[in-house]
Formats: structure tokens, C-alpha cells, sequence
């Protein structure tokens, strides 16, 4: 589920960021497989300014700079993306909160698949094999949410192939005086490491059997990221939440 954790994953890993970043987000799927999603997330307007910095100095070079900006994501381009999809847009705004620019969306959905599309759009391509989440049969009258590959329309695959094979900068041809730059960026944004909060939720609608996140309540498993546990917290990424099928309307993927 690297993609319903994508917002965050691509501002931080990305950049191989510490830090600089809040965003929360907790999705609900419900009884039929439909659901909601509410997003929050905010910037300082000095860390906006060097990823800005940053991006700049790749020139579209490198696939892992291929990270959204806060400054470029609008409504007209989410209402665009979910259309046709299942996904209605039921909030977006933007506002300078506390000295953080701050952006608040939320969204439902009929299905996970129309949402990891959607997702997909807001970040900007694929990600590698799984560019989503799914739900699967587990067996025992359980079913399992899990990362899940999509066979998404041709031209967003047309588009990331075409990212993937942009030709990419040696670290060792690049010149120095920009090497020396964007370490400067780097270690602005390292400075930052204090204010990294990243909470991912996810609730689902049968009783939990088992999953892999550190803290479960209720039905809702959650993943907290900070600057004390980011570097241990990596491989717990693409959650995977085992659940009870009783009197639920959900069909499953076919693996």
C-alpha cells in the first residue's frame, strides 16, 4: 500500500528526507468495499521552498525527484483524475495554518481500485509492480487488504515508462557547484528532522485477525512515522491488514 502511503513516501523517501513534513491520513473502507479518505498535510514555507530548490536542480532528470509540490496540486486536476473513476472530491483547501501552508482533502470512493488510480494521479505515476491496494481473499472466511497491481489506462503507463527512462544524472558527472547546492538544500531539510509527523490510518470493516501495523485499535490499524523511528519503520511500509469477511459484501481480488 506504498501508494495510500504514497503522499508522505514520496515527499520523504523520495528526497531521502528526515524530516520537514506533517501528513496524516485515515482511510475507512466500509461494509461493500466503498469508502472514505481524508488527507491532511502541511509544510513549512522554508522547506516548500527548497524541495521546490531541489526539484529545480534535477531538471526532471531523476525519477525520484518526480515528487508533487504543494504548490502544484489543485482541485481542477483532482476532480479530473477522479472522474470516471468512483471518486468524489468532497473537500479541498488550502490554507496558511499556523506559518504551515496546509492543504485538507477528503474523498469517497466505490472501490480501492478507483482510489489507488486516483492516488496514482495525485503522485504522479506508478510504483513499480504495486501501484495500489486491493483487497484479497485470505481464506477461513477472512479477507486480507494488501498492495495490489492495477491495469490502470495506457497513457498514465505510457507516461511513467517514458519517466522511467528519462536519461538519469551520474552523481559522479554531475558538476559540483550543483552537487554542492543541492547539499545545501539537503541539509536544510535535514534541519527540519523536529517536525516530521506522519500517522496513517486505515479501518476496515470486519474484526482484525492479524496485521503488521505497530498499533491496532478496534478495527483501525495505524502507522505512526517520526524522527525516532523512520529508519526502523521502512519495512513496515505496505501495510497488510487480515480481517474478518462475516456479513460483508466485498469481493475480493482473484490473485
Amino acid at each position: 500500500m506504498k501508494k495510500l502511503l504514497i503522499l508522505a513516501v514520496a515527499l520523504l523517501a523520495a528526497l531521502n528526507l528526515t524530516g520537514c513534513v506533517v501528513f496524516h491520513n485515515h482511510t475507512s473502507i466500509n461494509a461493500d468495499g466503498s469508502g472514505t479518505a481524508e488527507m491532511t498535510m502541511s509544510i513549512t514555507p522554508a522547506v516548500q521552498e527548497a524541495m521546490v530548490e531541489m526539484k529545480a536542480l534535477d531538471d526532471g532528470q531523476s525519477q525520484e525527484m518526480d515528487f508533487p509540490l504543494l504548490e502544484d496540486m489543485d482541485r481542477e486536476a483532482l476532480d479530473k483524475a477522479a472522474k470516471g473513476h468512483g471518486v468524489k472530491v468532497k473537500k479541498f483547501e488550502k490554507a496558511l495554518i499556523d506559518g504551515r501552508e496546509t492543504l485538507n482533502i477528503a474523498l469517497e470512493f466505490d472501490d480501492l481500485e478507483g482510489f489507488s488510480y486516483v492516488m496514482g494521479q495525485v503522485m504522479g505515476g506508478g510504483d513499480g509492480d504495486d501501484n495500489g491496494m486491493g483487497i484479497f481473499d485470505a481464506g477461513d472466511g477472512n479477507l486480507v487488504l494488501k498492495a495490489a497491481q492495477y491495469d490502470f489506462p495506457a497513457e498514465e503507463e505510457a507516461e511513467v515508462v517514458e519517466e522511467a527512462e528519462a536519461p538519469a544524472q551520474d552523481m559522479q558527472n554531475m558538476d559540483p557547484a550543483k552537487m554542492q547546492k543541492q547539499m545545501e538544500i539537503m541539509g536544510k531539510l535535514m534541519a527540519a528532522m523536529s517536525e516530521l509527523d506522519v500517522e496513517f490510518k486505515i479501518t476496515v470493516p470486519g474484526d482484525i485477525v492479524s496485521s503488521n501495523a505497530p498499533v491496532t485499535e478496534g478495527r483501525t490499524c495505524v502507522w505512526s512515522v517520526n524522527a525516532s523511528n523512520m529508519m526502523t519503520m521502512d519495512q513496515n511500509m505496505d501495510p497488510e491488514i487480515v480481517f474478518s469477511g462475516k456479513g460483508l459484501k466485498i469481493k475480493p481480488i482473484t490473485e
